[in-house]
């Protein structure tokens, strides 16, 4: 019974992003494939315990808010360099008002940023997938087959505004020079959402970033070779490249037992980047992936001495 409650939610999960692709190819559109719906699959079905405090509601909410602005921001006519950082800003600001820690929302904005995706249909999907994924949960729930999550409210103070101020100063100035190379995969919008998870304070994940590096570029490399081999050399559905990409990945994850959800996005995202770049991507990734934990790294270091000196000098006070 221990081994089925830990297989079925997986088997959901990889049921749910194989469909996803599955539709797209059906319905000959790529705006249908939302990569971060593994991400959530993983964090809120694979997982035993959820993944980030947020109701179902609230998760709903906010990452079809943080789509649309996403999409919204195509339209306006400044330069990416400007337009990412802004759709971060917009991504937190949502996380922030619905004091949730749901990150994910950052990636569901700044993908359409990057790729350019001006379709309400990517909305559609946002919706509709994540739905599914929540409706999934809840029957597991009410089968006593997965624990359920308690969300408590995240009160915004000067402390998380400070934090969130310097995650995105700092995820900017990494994503300036991909951006005006126009080498977008090496900040990938998982890459960010996992940044901005591991420079939360006491991030656990940061303890086991070698295991988290590992897991991001073996989803890299899982999924351009899926799709390298099976559907471009061997012509078979992208469905079917999908379903394999994400059953390695999601094997990974309860091996290791780290349930880091941006892995499962970079192992979808392969399925809409054009077929030039797929030869580059994993290398792209395990070079942004290595960035960005080196950014999380100094950020903690960086509180730790500020924390430090601030207990030096209150007996003086």
């Amino acid at each position: 019974m221990v081994h089925f409650k830990k297989v079925l939610p997986a088997f959901i999960s990889l049921a749910l992003a194989a469909g996803m692709v599955a539709a797209s190819e059906l319905l000959h559109d790529k705006e249908v494939i939302f990569p971060e719906i593994t991400a959530v699959a993983i964090g809120a079905l694979a997982a035993p315990k959820q993944s980030w405090n947020v109701s179902r509601l609230r998760l709903l909410l906010t990452i079809t808010a943080a789509a649309i602005i996403g999409v919204g921001l195509v339209f306006v006519p400044i330069p990416p360099v400007i337009k990412v950082p802004l759709a971060m800003v917009c991504a937190v600001a949502c996380v922030t008002a619905s004091k949730t820690e749901f990150l994910p929302a950052i990636s569901a904005c700044v993908l359409p940023v990057l790729l350019g995706t001006k379709s309400p249909v990517y909305i559609g999907s946002v919706v509709v997938m994540t739905s599914l994924i929540l409706l999934a949960q809840l029957i597991l729930e009410k089968c006593s087959l997965r624990e359920k999550s308690v969300f408590t409210p995240v009160q915004p103070d000067k402390q998380l505004f400070a934090l969130r101020i310097i995650q995105i100063a700092a995820a900017s100035v990494i994503c300036m020079i991909p951006l005006l190379t126009k080498e977008i995969f090496f900040i990938a919008p998982p890459l960010i959402v996992a940044f901005f998870e591991m420079s939360k304070p006491n991030s656990k994940l940061l303890e086991r970033s070698p295991q988290a590096a590992s897991l991001m570029i073996l989803a890299s490399v899982s999924g351009v070779l899926s799709r390298f081999l099976l559907t471009e050399k061997l012509g078979l559905p992208f469905a079917v490249s999908a379903a394999l990409s994400c059953a390695v990945i999601l094997a990974a994850v309860c091996r290791m037992k780290l349930y880091f959800p941006p892995c499962g996005a970079i192992a979808t995202l392969p399925f809409i980047i054009p077929e030039g770049a797929l030869l580059r991507f994993p290398f792209e990734i395990a070079a942004g992936t290595l960035v960005f934990i080196a950014a999380a790294f100094a950020l903690s270091k960086e509180r730790r001495i500020v924390l430090r000196v601030k207990k030096i000098l209150r007996p003086q006070n």
